[in-house]
């Protein structure tokens, strides 16, 4: 879980970090402000970076290539995959806005759930899409397997994969349909503080 925060914390790094000064409108800031919680410096920080990314994609939108344009994002081996559940899940048409941008990123706030967005189980559903990519709301093998592979790269065998994945999908498969669904998924995190696992902390 924790790979997967350190490519958001970075995405997060570089949307904040932009020395861009376009403006959004007031109003356009105002509503976002509502709508996730973020406060109207930090709106207006995104949207300079999302411009400045914006320039390699699409005009008024991310594409994959845009954000796998960041070095930190394209050389981590769960990039792409973080990428596609991006663009995929909260986009459109392969490419995403900037309001679908920062109701992404909005899930991740710290700070009180006092949003749609910034929820525990919101957290725990974008997680598990890491995995589920077939929308099918479970995990089987072969989606385990796939992501294991791009975790442990050639280090280890495929036998050796295999038998992880077998052996996790015993351990959490409660019904017997030799997959994890999201209430199993959740049961094994329940120990876990996934707000503060999964939570980024903004500039203000």
């Amino acid at each position: 879980m924790l790979i997967y925060v350190c490519i958001l914390d970075e995405l997060k790094k570089r949307a904040m970090g932009s020395n861009q000064t376009v403006l959004l409108e007031q109003d356009i800031v105002r509503d976002i402000c509502e709508e996730t919680g973020f406060t109207s410096k930090q709106v207006q920080r995104l949207y300079g970076r999302f411009k400045a990314l914006e320039k390699q994609g699409v005009d008024g939108y991310l594409t994959r290539e845009s954000l796998m344009s960041i070095p930190e994002v394209s050389i981590n081996p769960l990039g792409e995959r973080l990428v596609d559940v991006i663009i995929q899940d909260h986009g459109e048409a392969n490419k995403i806005d900037f309001q679908q941008f920062v109701r992404m990123l909005a899930r991740f706030r710290r700070g009180k759930a006092n949003t749609q967005y910034n929820t525990k189980e919101k957290k725990l559903r974008f997680l598990f899409s890491m995995y589920d990519r077939n929308h099918d709301s479970k995990i089987d093998r072969n989606e385990l397997l796939e992501i294991l592979k791009m975790m442990v790269g050639g280090n280890i065998h495929d036998e050796q994969i295999a038998t992880i994945a077998d052996h996790t999908i015993g351990e959490l498969d409660s019904d017997g349909d030799l997959s994890i669904t999201f209430e199993e998924f959740c049961e094994t995190l329940q120990r876990i503080d996934v707000d503060e696992k999964m939570s980024m902390k903004f500039l203000s």
